[in-house]
């Protein structure tokens, strides 16, 4: 420590740590971004978040739900004493099935895809004996186009 006084080897050390914990903290923002592309919703996958995904490599829904919304995916545990507890997929008003039916789920068609948690799904039609933790909804560009096709 020959040649430099305390003074200034406690102002390099605090210098240090100030620019570790700004490095630090930018990396953290940079990452929660780049979870979340686009849409600031986070009940929201958009066309241009699939179309980004697809382009990423994305060959289907389940690819892009795990990628922008891995949360979607888990059933939180302990939910239900009685009943089976699952997340759910619709296609606009009618069910699909579990989580497993996105795998294979072709992305051409799809306009948005949204999260409903288990109050919000008590209003879909057919959730039968199960408590139901969340439910994906898949809306397809197909039925905007069919609806505007009727309008004219």
């Amino acid at each position: 420590m020959a040649g430099h006084s305390l003074g200034s080897l406690t102002a390099s050390r605090s210098l240090l740590i100030v620019s570790l914990a700004m490095t630090v903290a930018s990396y953290a923002c940079a990452g929660r971004a780049a979870g979340n592309p686009g849409s600031g919703d986070s009940n929201l996958i958009t066309r241009a978040q699939i179309d980004e995904m697809e382009a990423a490599g994305a060959r289907d829904l389940y690819e892009v739900v795990a990628r922008l919304r891995p949360i979607w995916l888990r059933v939180r545990t302990g939910r239900s004493i009685n009943l089976e507890t699952v997340i759910l997929v619709y296609h606009d008003n009618t069910r699909l099935g579990d989580v497993n039916v996105l795998r294979g789920y072709p992305l051409l068609t799809i306009k948005e895809i949204r999260h409903l948690d288990s109050a919000q799904a008590g209003v879909l039609p057919g959730t039968g004996s199960v408590h139901v933790d969340g439910v994906i909804v898949i809306t397809s560009a197909i039925r905007d186009a069919a609806a505007e096709l009727q309008r004219r």
